[in-house]
């Protein structure tokens, strides 16, 4: 938002001479600007607030980009953090995001990653039987654990094959098929708390009937878990909007060619 060509015609963004920032950190060399960052924020978190009645908590999906000051400045903007590994988990701690709205995601969590996850607070997307099992050896009845179940809806999008998540034969989530078994074996075991369930259908995704065909599903998944006693009061309703992108041919001009 704040690129711009100044008067000598050089990049500029946020207020930085590109070719200055080129001089002191190298190239190649990637630039965040904070106010794009903090009004996409904004955006996205205004919009639910305005829109959805409910109570709604936008997560920012940090495998996009993980770092401290990332971190810091979504969370201060109200966002929660979602996590995919124990470094990516470690650095939104260490950025001093709430661990009520930390989630650790993945499909390969380890055991000493569910550990830290539990230690510090967090909610765990169990994403298939492994850590199910895991999770319910590790964990103590008298502290139970915050876990949501991740669900593969049956959901096809118009995107790229490999970033696709919501097909029957993905890797990732249980099987709405094993419902039955899965919502049973939660339901008997008491030192998992099972507040909600996610679902994801992909990234890139230029159309809006897939997010509204998912939540759907989703409401039922909810209506069939109360059969269970489990009472689940969240959806994470999981797909990345595609990106609109402009060509645009900026004058650069950089020190030593």
């Amino acid at each position: 938002m704040t690129a711009r060509v100044h008067h000598h015609d050089l990049l500029e963004i946020g207020g930085c001479d590109v070719t200055t920032l080129v001089e002191q950190f190298g190239s190649p060399l990637y630039i965040l600007d904070e106010e794009t960052l903090r009004s996409a924020c904004q955006q996205y978190r205004d919009a639910f607030k305005q829109y959805y009645m409910g109570e709604s908590q936008v997560l920012y999906a940090s495998k996009a980009w993980n770092c401290l000051a990332f971190c810091a400045i979504a969370a201060s903007e109200g966002l929660g953090i979602d996590v995919v590994s124990g470094g990516e988990l470690y650095t939104a701690l260490e950025a001093g995001v709430s661990p009520n709205k930390i989630y650790l995601h993945g499909n390969n969590k380890s055991r000493e990653e569910l550990i830290l996850a539990i230690e510090s607070g967090v909610t765990i997307v169990a994403d298939n039987w492994y850590e199910l099992h895991t999770l319910a050896e590790i964990a103590q009845p008298a502290q139970p654990i915050r876990i949501m179940l991740r669900l593969t809806p049956g959901i096809e999008c118009h995107t790229h094959e490999y970033i696709r998540t919501g097909h029957l034969d993905s890797k990732f989530g249980f099987d709405p098929n094993d419902l039955d078994e899965v919502f049973t074996f939660v339901s008997q075991q008491p030192a998992l708390n099972c507040v909600g369930v996610h679902a994801h259908i992909g990234s890139q995704i230029f159309e809006r009937q897939p997010h509204q065909d998912l939540a759907a599903v989703m409401v039922q998944w909810l209506r069939d878990a109360t059969k269970y006693g489990l009472n689940i009061t969240e959806l994470n309703v999981g797909g990345g909007l595609g990106l609109s992108t402009q060509n645009q041919t900026i004058p650069l001009a950089l020190k030593n060619g």
